[in-house]
C-alpha cells in the first residue's frame, strides 16, 4: 500500500480573527503528518483557537483524532482550544464513543463554532 496524500486537502480561511482549517479527504494513516503539518503551521503563527471545517472529511480514523489531540494540548497549553465543525453524523458518533466530544468543541457550522470562542473571550 502506497501513501497517497493526495486524499487529504488543506487550506486557511482568516478573516474572521479566528483562524478555520478547512479540511477535505480522509485523515488516516497516510495523512495525518500532512495534516499535523498544515497545523503546525498555523500553531507557529501564534495561533491560540482554532476551528476545523470537518464538512468535507469523508473519513478520520485514530492516528487523525490523535493529531487533533496533539493540536488541542498546544493550544490550551496557550488558554486557547479546538472547536470542529461540520463533522459528518459518522464522524460525530466516533466522538461521542470515544468521549472525544468532551475534549473538542462541536458545531454545527463554523460560525457557531467562531461565536463560541469569541463569546468566551468577551
Amino acid at each position: 500500500m502506497s501513501s497517497d496524500c493526495s486524499k487529504l486537502q488543506t487550506a486557511i480561511l482568516e478573516g474572521t480573527g479566528i483562524p478555520v482549517m478547512k479540511i477535505a479527504g480522509e485523515v488516516d494513516v497516510y495523512t495525518a503528518d500532512q495534516l499535523k503539518t498544515a497545523l503546525n503551521q498555523v500553531i507557529v503563527f501564534g495561533a491560540k483557537d482554532l476551528v476545523i471545517d470537518m464538512g468535507e472529511v469523508s473519513y478520520i480514523d485514530s492516528h487523525g483524532f490523535g493529531t487533533l489531540l496533539e493540536v488541542t494540548r498546544i493550544l490550551k497549553s496557550r488558554g486557547g482550544s479546538l472547536n470542529l465543525a461540520s463533522c459528518s453524523a459518522s464522524i460525530e458518533r466516533l466522538l461521542r464513543i470515544t468521549k472525544l466530544d468532551m475534549t473538542f468543541g462541536i458545531f454545527q457550522n463554523v460560525g457557531g463554532a467562531i461565536e463560541s470562542m469569541t463569546a468566551e473571550s468577551v
